[in-house]
Order: C-alpha cells, then structure tokens, then sequence
C-alpha cells in the first residue's frame, strides 16, 4: 500500500493516507480494482474513508449487464456507484463545518478513500444516524424528486409502476406526501414492502389490470414510472387519467426495438391531455435568492432527517450487507434476484 503524507496546514485524524481501491467497470461482467496514490487535500479539500455504500441495481446492473448507454460515446471504462458516507480523515484548512472523524454523505463511487471538494459533501451526519441506512438517502431522493417535480399532493390518485428500489422509494414518498398511492409488480415480496411498509393504498401484478383500474376509479393524476418496458408505457397511458402527469423515472424503449403501439397516439395522449416528463434531475442547491428552494442538498437532509425521525424506514430495501471486495457477487446475486433481493449494502470497515 502507498502511503502519502499530509500537508501541515491540513487538520488529521492520522500521519498517513494509504492508497484508494476504487471499483471499476471496464465491460460487461468486467469489474477490476484499481489501486491509485491518494493525493494530498488542497486547502478547500477533504480526505475522506469510505464506511459504507449502496448499491443503486438500476444504474449499476445495466452497466454491468452492458445495456446501451443514455448518451453518446463509450460508456466504459466506468465507476461504478453513487451512495456513500464515509469519515473524514485530513481536512484542508479552508473547510468549514467538518473535522477528521466527521461521517459525511457524497455522491462518491464504491471506493475505499478519495479526495473531494468540501462542497461535494451533502451532509455531515449526526451521531445517532446509521451510515448504511444514511447511504440509501439519495435513492430516497429520487423518489422524493419525483413526486415534487409532477406536483402529487394529498388526494392526488398516484400509480407507481415497478416496485425495485425507485418504485418502493417512490410509493414511500408519494405516501409521505399524502397521496393515495397504488404499486404495480409482477413481484409479491416487493409488493408487501409497498404496502406493510411504505403506504401504499394496493399492490397488484400486471395481470390484475382490470382490479387497478377499479381502485383507480377514474385513473390517476400521476404515474410514476421507474421500468422500462413498451409494455409499461402502455400500461401508464391506460391508469392516466384525464389531465395526468407521467412521470418518468425509468428509461422506456431501453435497449428494446420500438414498441408495436404510437405511444404519442391522439388517443390517450391528446384526449386525456397527458404531461410525460423525465424527472431523474432536480437543482444541486439553491440559488442566491431562493427559488430552487426543492434542490439535491436541501433534500438530502429531508431525507435523512426523515429517515433519523423514523418517518422513513430503508431497512426493508437493504435485503443483506457484503464486504466492499465482494461487489461482483453482490451484482451478480441481484441480477438473480436471489432471496428476493432489492439491493445490498457494502461494508468497507471489514
């Protein structure tokens, strides 16, 4: 292991920084561990130990399984991951608010050590909060973003189609917000969570189309929908209701050939006067006069303060925890579903 010495304006919690262990995705099934010397932190810098992390199985399995890309060019090589609290180790002597030994949540990939901005930390962490059960808030998160982004509100009618981690994080914020929520899986396990433990109203299979359009009396107001499927887009134009809004968590057509239906057809689309929106993005934080008010910083704390208060209970998504080197078992059991799994937590103090 190389060690790297610390500047002596830096605050530490330790003489040395040993080299970082970060996962990378080179292809398909290939994922190697990089071993890199961590730099010293610039003044605005911390030097950060990575305790635990999340696995993101949307994201992270379609790179793994090697699913077309979102945008132009070569998705490889890759890191892997984006839910992290770690501990400061060394911290530069223009950070404020943070000192070594700090807990912290970043959007940092599954590495063991890394260097980053002070303001790339989302939140400092409280003594009684949990670091795996903090590491789940972004996943929160983007349920949470998109029940703000398609306006749902107690009394709106919302349908969320796909119960894997976005789904059940959806059903629980749209929940939280006062929404009659109905979830969709073809999944029993899953469907329990959304009710017995995240509000939903109803969990049905898809085959149970006709009991859903019941519940939903005249449809919803909001479809949430975290799958990517033709066949679930066509699903969401049939629960949409007059004036609804689609909002789109998953990716529809991903790596499929077009669907044999016009998904823009005059009818639903122009009858039912639809709004589809990808709501994957929310403001990083707010601007100098406040009218991002719902943005990534301030929600992670929502969130995490929700979850501390006990409004919010991520337990049932982390189905079992595994050492950080174990990563490739780790996707390769949630590819197999295996036990039911939802995602896991990696341990990086073992």
């Amino acid at each position: 292991m190389i060690g790297v010495s610390l500047p002596s304006p830096a605050r530490s919690a330790a003489h040395a920084i040993v080299s970082a262990e970060t996962a990378w995705l080179e292809g398909p099934g290939k994922l190697v561990w990089r071993a890199e010397p961590m730099r010293n932190p610039a003044p605005d810098q911390i030097a950060c130990e990575t305790i635990a992390s999340v696995i993101s199985p949307g994201t992270e399995l379609a790179a793994w399984r090697g699913a077309n890309p979102l945008r132009a060019g070569d998705p490889y090589p890759r890191v892997q991951g984006y839910c992290n609290v770690a501990k400061a180790l060394a911290v530069g002597e223009q950070v404020e608010g943070i000192a070594p030994g700090d807990r912290i949540l970043t959007l940092q990939s599954h590495c063991s050590h890394f260097v980053c901005s002070a303001h790339d930390i989302y939140l400092r962490l409280d003594p009684d909060m949990d670091a795996a059960i903090v590491a789940t808030s972004y996943l929160f998160h983007l349920g949470y973003n998109a029940v703000l982004r398609s306006g749902a509100r107690a009394g709106h009618r919302v349908a969320v189609i796909g119960l894997g981690v976005l789904g059940l994080t959806s059903v629980a914020m749209a929940a939280m917000a006062g929404a009659e929520v109905y979830a969709v899986s073809d999944h029993q396990g899953p469907r329990a969570i959304a009710q017995e433990s995240y509000g939903a109203r109803g969990a049905y299979a898809r085959r149970d189309h006709q009991g859903l359009m019941r519940a939903l009396g005249p449809g919803a107001d909001i479809v949430i929908l975290t799958t990517n499927g033709w066949e679930d887009f066509q699903l969401a134009l049939d629960l949409a209701g007059q004036n609804a809004v689609i909002a789109c968590l998953g990716f529809p057509g991903r790596g499929t050939e077009p669907g044999a239906f016009n998904p823009l057809a005059a009818d639903p689309f122009y009858t039912k006067q639809l709004r589809i929106e990808a709501v994957g993005f929310s403001p990083l934080e707010n601007d100098a006069r406040g009218f991002a008010r719902f943005n990534l910083r301030d929600n992670l704390g929502i969130i995490a303060r929700s979850i501390t208060g006990g409004a919010l209970d991520p337990a049932p998504l982390l189905s079992g925890v595994y050492p950080a080197r174990h990563l490739e078992q780790a996707y390769a059991d949630l590819a197999a579903r295996k036990d039911g799994a939802i995602t896991y937590w990696l341990d990086w103090t073992a």
